[in-house]
């Protein structure tokens, strides 16, 4: 089976685009717009500057990646951007095994990578994708500032 962007990215209409990254703002440089969702559920926005940035939910960074909407449109036509960006492999088992996705979803870690949880199959679901960014933002706000191998006992959703 072969995958094109459009397999390994969301379609927008159906997310509140004004919102998705109101739990992100702690680490934004600069008040962005989302222009891309992976399937994976990491998101590209577009700042005021007009620089592109990639939220990673998994690291619970948000860097910059393009200049412009032209160099970033130009990094989505490079196989290795996209194979280190949006993990097509990945989305590919996930359909081989039959797990697929509805509008306004993403593939996500039942228990998020940030608090211990296996980055396996088993692991993974279809989850709304405002959720998903939501509380990535949220888990990754509260323990930005602990040392490495904290163990976290107790996390607080809005």
């Amino acid at each position: 089976m072969s995958l094109t962007l459009n397999d390994l990215t969301i379609n927008l209409d159906q997310v509140d685009c004004d919102t998705l990254l109101s739990d992100w703002a702690w680490a934004m440089p600069e008040p962005m717009q989302p222009v891309l969702v992976t399937a994976m559920g990491d998101v590209f926005a577009q700042g005021d500057s007009g620089a592109v940035y990639f939220a990673d939910m998994v690291e619970g960074k948000i860097t910059p990646v393009a200049e412009g909407r032209a160099e970033f449109e130009s990094l989505l036509q490079d196989p290795d951007f996209v194979t280190d960006l949006f993990f097509p492999s990945r989305v590919l088992e996930l359909r081989e095994a039959g797990v697929t996705l509805e509008p306004g979803q993403v593939y996500g870690h039942q228990t998020p990578l940030v608090l211990s949880g296996a980055d396996e199959l088993d692991n993974i679901e279809p989850i709304d994708v405002g959720v998903h960014v939501s509380v990535h933002g949220q888990i990754h706000d509260q323990v930005k500032d602990l040392p490495p191998g904290t163990v976290i006992t107790d996390i607080e959703f809005e």
